[in-house]
């Protein structure tokens, strides 16, 4: 694994700038206090039996506590990359506020010394343990100097227990905070770490993609060479022929007749080193798959007359059986194509001494059914669990790649169809492939 690589990727986590979109629960929770705070506020001012001088002086604080409020959260809406500096100036401001309010109202006999535990609450799960604590400190400070002026009305026990409860409540909730705040960077770096390795498995499986098309255009190629010996003594003769006639048209200049009939001769040799050249060519080039229906038929005679290189001198028969009408299949008429030619391929090199190679297509329900048989040397027990198996051969070193029936396999899957074995040591082999007909719609009413 790339330590280094993913460390370097996580790097980057919580650096991201936040917007509106990323204000979370504790944001909405800051909004829901400072609403909750002021509506109350408001029907205390109304319903509690305050002098009207003193209700006046409270009101005063009051409507601008509302008026920085509503500033404040208009800057959160505006800034919110700033969201921790402006609550850092409200809970300033929100405990210089409380303690003029406590003041105001009575001092230490006054019921809102409860208002300054909200806020002691959100903001030590917001900042966290230790900064709840000072904070706590702080709010003790801001209570102590609001009753300062009370000290000979002061009931040690109360004023010990509020001072406590402050503590406990932000020592608790900071606790909870860091927790929840540990167990969210875990979540955050495991998934940065999922999606970073993900990307690396995909990139992988990528390379492997490319590495794994190389290999089966290099058995490609492998299988073509088995036949290049064949193919350039094929050329060779015909290549003879064009320079006998030649040297004939160059003797024989005056007899027109003769001449013609020596460049028909010429075409004629030159059109079978074409084919032969262009078919072994266009099997050998990388190829784009293009699903569409495909004549098996057609695709199995091009592939034997690819093969006629190989058959002559070696006292191998081909006999085909091909059902006529037989339906088309949907697939890749090139890998088809190159199935075909491994197979066949592996069943002339099993009739060293000779042989017949049979070839039969027929239907068999919604099937195509392919079978080649060669009358070969068989295939053993041992072998026959593990001829599909990538790079196994029984060649010697250097006459394969052991990839031709893995790739096989693979492409007749590809096609959802299946190929089956049977096989005797000394009486040959059948390769059985079956492949799903492809369905017309029927034409609408």
């Amino acid at each position: 694994m790339d330590t280094p690589r993913i460390s370097s990727a996580l790097q980057g986590i919580g650096t991201k700038t936040r917007g509106i979109k990323d204000l979370t629960i504790v944001d909405y929770a800051f909004m829901l206090m400072r609403g909750i705070v002021i509506t109350c506020g408001f029907f205390w001012l109304v319903l509690h039996p305050y002098p009207d001088t003193l209700k006046l002086w409270i009101i005063i604080p009051f409507l601008i506590f509302i008026t920085y409020s509503i500033i404040a959260h208009g800057l959160i809406l505006i800034w919110p990359q700033k969201i921790e500096t402006i609550y850092f100036a409200c809970l300033s401001l929100d405990l210089i506020f409380i303690g003029i309010f406590i003041k105001l109202s009575g001092g230490f006999n006054s019921i809102l010394f409860l208002i300054i535990y909200p806020p002691i609450v959100i903001h030590s799960f917001y900042y966290g343990f230790y900064r709840g604590i000072a904070l706590s400190a702080v709010a003790s400070i801001v209570y102590v100097i609001a009753v300062y002026d009370q000290w000979w009305l002061l009931q040690w026990t109360d004023m010990a227990f509020r001072i406590f409860i402050m503590f406990l409540i932000a020592g608790f909730m900071g606790f909870i905070s860091e927790r929840a705040k540990h167990d969210r960077d875990e979540l955050i770096i495991t998934q940065r770490r999922l999606e970073f390795l993900q990307k690396e498995l995909e990139k992988a499986y990528k390379n492997l993609q490319d590495v794994k098309s190389q290999v089966e255009q290099s058995e490609k190629l492998a299988s073509i060479g088995r036949l290049s010996a064949e193919l350039a003594h094929e050329i060779n003769n015909p290549l003879d022929g064009i320079k006998n006639c030649l040297a004939v048209i160059k003797t024989e200049t005056e007899d027109t007749e003769l001449k013609k009939k020596y460049f028909e001769l010429i075409d004629e040799a030159l059109y079978d080193i074409e084919c032969a050249v262009r078919n072994l060519l266009g099997y050998a080039k990388r190829h784009v798959p293009v699903w569409e229906e495909v004549d098996i038929n057609g695709v199995l005679e091009r592939t034997i007359i690819m093969t006629d290189y190989k058959l002559q001198n070696t006292g191998i028969a081909v006999k085909t059986s091909f059902e006529a009408n037989i339906p088309a299949v949907i697939g890749d008429s090139h890998q088809l194509q190159e199935v075909f030619f491994n197979i066949i391929l592996n069943a002339l090199d099993a009739m060293p001494k000779g042989g017949t190679l049979t070839v039969e297509t027929s239907k068999a329900g919604n099937f195509v059914d392919i079978k080649i048989i060669d009358t070969g040397i068989g295939i053993s027990h041992d072998d026959m669990a593990n001829i599909f198996q990538p790079f196994y051969t029984t060649k010697l070193l250097g006459e394969g790649t052991g990839l031709g029936l893995s790739v096989s396999l693979e492409i007749v899957r590809k096609h959802d169809g299946d190929i089956n074995v049977y096989s005797e040591q000394g009486k040959g082999a059948v390769f059985n492939i079956t492949l799903p007909a492809a369905i017309k719609a029927s034409a609408p009413c």
